[in-house]
């Protein structure tokens, strides 16, 4: 499929513009709407991105309840993030929307994860299998033109507020189960470059950036090319730093139990080092990132592109005592640490051979601010809460936590965002 649109324009207004955020969105969001661990050596491959602007902080998800748990000790955050649903042709609900215009009123960023997979357009029911099957066959009309009208919202909303930057997931952790109908996933690939196309030729103030977010092991396969994807994104939870997972009586962590060293909280990977003798040869070692994160960001350095982690959340750690509450302040500081030693890696990938350098790739972070207990709004409404039995989702805010709290603030100062603590 043709995808002839005005890259080098449009690159050169995507950096000006997320400059422009950078130096200006910390203060906007704080103002009313009416004012304007690494040791290794380094690598021989410079950052793609060392001289970009500072990387930016936006809080998730979904309601402005993130960002006022945030300001009540720090001040500066660049936007936020919410939903927009396919199937609707709107916002998933009305605090998404009250929350991108919030963010968007103050010239700031709005993250927008324009969903079909959760929730396809055409699907009446049935088991996941079935749910999938109706969103591969969408993402199979979003490629052939189908869809658009029901982006006309979104359109319209970001058109009103030019001096906002709006970047846009076309669709989240996308993966080949549910968005590819052939080994290649040209229908995925086509969908993205024709949703890109149809969003930028409707938008008058160009502030739009489109976002590629894959699952961790599919980002190779399923990459739509380098003329429209300006973001690559990954989600960053507990599995993603070798944490483990305490839930219904067993811990857990997404690794193989022979790759994971539970004791650590590490993953334990093979990468290609030398032996005794100076010879090639597999080396065993312990890692705090999940070896597909880490391939991803080097992926993104090796195209040119920066790394949005655009769902990052201290949860999941919870003891198995039947509280909802257990060891967020002791892993979720741990886990703050390791979130900020990813944006500035270097050292071996596993399975790869070489050193890396990865700092300066990743220049955004969503963190989620919110009470996940009550769902995926943190609004303790009486509508959605996960089942009591259940420790998988807790807590999140970052007031709640002393330690964890400190170690963001310092990696806020230490990585020279604009946001800062109080």
């Amino acid at each position: 499929m043709s995808t002839e649109r005005p890259r080098n324009r449009r690159r050169v207004r995507a950096a000006l513009t997320s400059l422009a955020a950078a130096l200006t969105a910390a203060l906007l969001l704080t103002t009313p709407a009416t004012a304007t661990p690494a040791t290794a050596p380094a690598a021989t491959t410079p950052p793609a991105t060392a001289t970009a602007a500072a990387p930016e902080l936006l809080l998730g998800q979904s309601t402005k309840g993130a960002l006022d748990d945030f300001s009540t000790f720090a001040t500066g955050a660049d936007g936020g993030s919410v939903y927009y649903e396919l199937r609707k042709g709107d916002w998933v609900g009305p605090a998404h929307r009250a929350f991108a215009e919030h963010v968007a009123a103050r010239g700031g960023t709005v993250q927008v994860g324009i969903s079909w997979k959760d929730n396809p357009p055409g699907f009446n029911g049935g088991d996941e299998s079935a749910k999938a099957a109706r969103s591969r066959a969408v993402t199979a009309e979003i490629a052939s033109g189908g869809h658009t009208a029901s982006l006309d919202r979104l359109v319209a909303f970001a058109n009103a507020y030019p001096r906002a930057t709006f970047k846009l997931r076309l669709d989240y952790e996308v993966s080949s189960f549910y968005h590819c109908t052939d080994a290649s996933c040209s229908s995925y690939k086509n969908a993205f470059n024709r949703l890109a196309g149809h969003l930028e030729g409707r938008s008058t103030p160009r502030n739009m950036q489109f976002v590629f977010h894959p699952v961790r092991g599919e980002f190779e396969a399923m990459y739509p090319g380098d003329a429209a994807v300006d973001w690559m994104g990954v989600s960053v939870f507990a599995h993603e730093l070798c944490l483990p997972i305490h839930d219904r009586g067993y811990l857990y962590n997404g690794t193989p139990p022979q790759n994971y060293d539970i004791g650590a909280g590490q993953c334990r990977n093979a990468y290609i080092g030398t032996d005794a003798h100076g010879n090639p040869a597999a080396v065993w070692r312990n890692f705090d990132h999940d070896a597909n994160v880490l391939k991803l960001v080097k992926f993104a350095r090796d195209h040119g592109r920066p790394v949005v982690l655009a769902e990052a959340g201290m949860m999941n750690f919870t003891a198995d005592n039947g509280s909802t509450h257990g060891l967020e302040e002791q892993r979720g500081d741990q886990w703050v640490k390791r979130l900020f030693s990813l944006m500035n890696y270097r050292g071996p990938i596993p399975n790869l051979p070489g050193e890396h350098d990865l700092r300066g790739v990743i220049r955004s972070v969503v963190y989620i601010n919110l009470d996940f207990r009550y769902g995926w709004d943190g609004i303790d409404d009486g509508s959605f809460d996960f089942a009591p039995d259940t420790t998988w989702f807790v807590d999140g805010r970052l007031s709640r936590y002393t330690a964890a709290r400190a170690s963001f603030c310092r990696g806020l100062a230490d990585n020279g965002f604009t946001a800062r603590c109080r």
